[in-house]
């Protein structure tokens, strides 16, 4: 019996595998279950059904591109490769697609068309138009036999029956549905309505699915009429409805939003009519006491006794007045004429103090006159020039001096001074002879004296002889 280690098998499973079972033209349908995601944002999770499970690995980079989130108990199809992890002895499926299963495709398209049409601004609110004062008329879109319909006219004659409704008739559901639906409402808000209600009643989600077509949202965003939505039931909402000025839960609602009730309106409009009542009461009430004040006050009672007494009284304060204003006139003449005197006392006080600042400022003036300065400066100037002249005198001819005595110098110690001294200088082939050690016998020299040249042959060189032995 042939014995094989545990790594050799996995190996061969591996290649089995790998060689025998080809997916790549395969989805595997199933439910997701022990769903979870790492850090580095990989996602793990199983995939089963009520026959089997299979773990699956979704890397980063493919996880980011899947569009949706992904969940336990959502039905998916997943494509990809399947492998076995031979380290742990496990088989799984390394996923590069994934997509919802069933319904989820229109979900997914559903919340694609959301984002898309929310970044273009279509649902914003600031778009939405308020809901006018006053509503007369109304245009309805929908089915002509729809349940809606009828929800909505029953509303309409309960609470407000005298309101003009205008239908225009489109089907609302289906592939053909979307551009008949917004032809109906470019009608609609041509025809003078005050408010345009697109309704429908309740469905399934595929139902319902025509009114989160863009081109209606579109529309919607174009109406100059106030719009209004009531699509499916309470848990509905499409993407009609996010476009439209208001969306009511209901087609019901949709008819209570634009009318009022008439018998809250009767109720309204009695009390109103009591607050009439009572405020023209109360105001027939004050102005009649206030007539009654005034047929008893004096000056109805007699008038000309009134002005006489008002006249007594206005010529009483004109005298008081005219008192008033003479005093109060040389009261005013007696304060301008001090404050005159007091001003030309001190006017008359600076004009003296001025001019003997101007007396002692002149003396000064003369005292310090420039030009005398000028003429003081002038004279040390000159002084100056005369001490540096003679000043540069004395060092030019002690300069001069110097001069001589390093030119005597120079003259002793130059080479022609030396020369004229008696002394000669022997060159060897064109170079000054320093050391009798570069002279051998028989060498011919050139001799040069303070006044010419004379060549000599050497008959014999002693490095111990000294020109004092030599003499």
């Amino acid at each position: 019996m042939q014995t094989i280690s545990v790594g050799e098998l996995t190996r061969k499973i591996n290649a089995f595998i790998t060689r025998g079972v080809n997916l790549s033209s395969a989805m595997i349908s199933g439910e997701i279950s022990n769903f979870r995601r790492s850090p580095s944002g990989h996602c793990y999770f199983n995939l089963k059904d009520d026959k089997g499970q299979l773990s699956c690995t979704l890397w980063k980079t493919q996880a980011d591109r899947t569009g949706f989130d992904l969940g336990d108990g959502m039905a998916v199809l997943v494509h990809g490769e399947l492998t076995f992890f031979e380290k742990r002895g496990t088989l799984q499926i390394n996923v590069d697609h994934v997509e919802p299963a069933g319904l989820g495709t229109l979900y997914l398209e559903l919340e694609k068309r959301k984002k898309l049409l929310e970044a273009q601004g279509c649902f914003a609110q600031e778009r939405k138009k308020p809901k006018p004062a006053e509503i007369n008329t109304i245009a309805i879109v929908t089915g002509e036999t729809t349940a809606a319909l009828q929800d909505a006219l029953k509303t309409i004659r309960l609470r407000w029956p005298m309101l003009k409704v205008k239908l225009f008739k489109t089907p609302v559901q289906g592939e053909e549905a979307p551009p008949k639906i917004v032809r109906a409402l470019q009608a609609a808000d041509q025809s003078g309505a005050d408010a345009v209600l697109l309704i429908r009643g309740g469905g399934s989600f595929e139902d319902l699915f025509c009114f989160n077509d863009p081109r209606i949202v579109y529309a919607l965003n174009q109406m100059k009429t106030y719009t209004v939505t009531g699509i499916g039931h309470e848990i509905d909402t499409s993407l009609a409805d996010l476009a439209a000025d208001h969306m009511a839960l209901t087609p019901t609602a949709a008819a209570q939003w634009v009318t009022p009730d008439q018998h809250e309106v009767k109720a309204r409009l009695d009390s109103l009519q009591k607050q009439l009542i009572q405020s023209a009461r109360a105001i027939f009430n004050h102005n009649a006491q206030k007539l009654m004040y005034l047929q008893s006050a004096s000056a109805l009672a007699n008038p000309q006794a009134w002005i006489d007494q008002r006249k007594n009284y206005q010529q009483l304060l004109l005298q008081r007045l005219i008192q008033l204003s003479t005093s109060r006139m040389h009261l005013v003449e007696n304060q301008l004429s001090a404050l005159s005197n007091a001003l030309v006392q001190s006017m008359n006080d600076d004009l003296s103090k001025a001019d003997r600042r101007l007396q002692s400022n002149t003396g000064q003036l003369l005292l310090h006159s420039p030009m005398g300065q000028l003429r003081l400066s002038k004279m040390e100037l000159e002084r100056n020039i005369q001490s540096l002249q003679t000043a540069f005198g004395y060092q030019l001819d002690g300069a001069k001096n110097q001069l001589d005595k390093l030119e005597g110098m120079l003259k002793a110690l130059s080479v022609q001074g030396v020369l004229e001294r008696g002394f000669a200088i022997a060159y060897l082939e064109g170079k000054p002879v320093r050391s009798v050690d570069e002279l051998k016998k028989a060498d011919l020299v050139s001799l040069q004296f303070a006044t010419g040249m004379a060549k000599a042959e050497i008959m014999e060189t002693d490095l111990a002889k000294t020109d004092e032995q030599a003499g």
